[in-house]
């Protein structure tokens, strides 16, 4: 009887080794939006450009491309408030799942005629990784992308560092970042 049980004994030890729990699908979202505004100081309608007074007093000139409307309606005085957002969301992938195709989709948008000008740019990638690397000391992270390009970042987001702490090598992760950048004018206060 003795044999048998220290048989069991080493066989269960041997399965714990080689099998994992099942882990569920850890997900991770993280976003930054900034805003910058300037002061228009003049405007050069023949050659397109804006002279504007940032927040601390500096002078940046900035061209006006042609894709940019109503620049007739810039008068000096008026505040142009510049906002960027990113956000990345990143997702444990299901074991065995099929990879989706990556994507990237991009969106424009301007003001109507006659209104201040203004607009928007977002564009969005969306890709699985395989992780290659992970060093949790530096917070270092390396995967290959869809390019089969091998990258190393660090991870510099608290929460993204505690999704980092769950991934093992050879995990796939569905990535998703966006970044946006948006433009607009509001008149010179009376």
């Amino acid at each position: 009887m003795r044999p048998r049980f220290l048989l069991l004994v080493a066989a269960a030890t041997l399965l714990a080794g080689v099998t994992q729990p099942l882990r569920t699908a850890a997900a991770v979202t993280v976003s930054d939006e900034e805003e910058v505004s300037a002061t228009v100081e003049s405007v050069d309608q023949a050659q397109r450009s804006v002279l504007l007074r940032g927040p601390q007093g500096g002078l940046m000139t900035v061209v006006a491309g042609p894709e940019v409307r109503n620049l007739a309606q810039l008068k000096p005085g008026d505040r142009v408030v510049v906002r960027y957002r990113e956000a990345l969301a990143a997702s444990l992938a299901k074991p065995g799942s099929s990879t989706p195709a990556p994507q990237a989709t991009g969106r424009v948008d301007r003001a109507p005629l006659g209104e201040k000008p203004r607009g928007s740019v977002e564009q969005s990638i969306q890709a699985r990784v395989r992780i290659t690397r992970i060093d949790p000391k530096h917070n270092l992270v390396s995967f290959i992308g869809p390019a089969q390009i091998e990258r190393t970042t660090e991870v510099l987001d608290p929460e993204m560092q505690k999704f980092l702490h769950t991934l093992h090598v050879g995990d796939e992760v569905d990535l998703a970042y966006t970044e946006a950048v948006a433009v607009h004018v509001e008149p010179m206060k009376k």
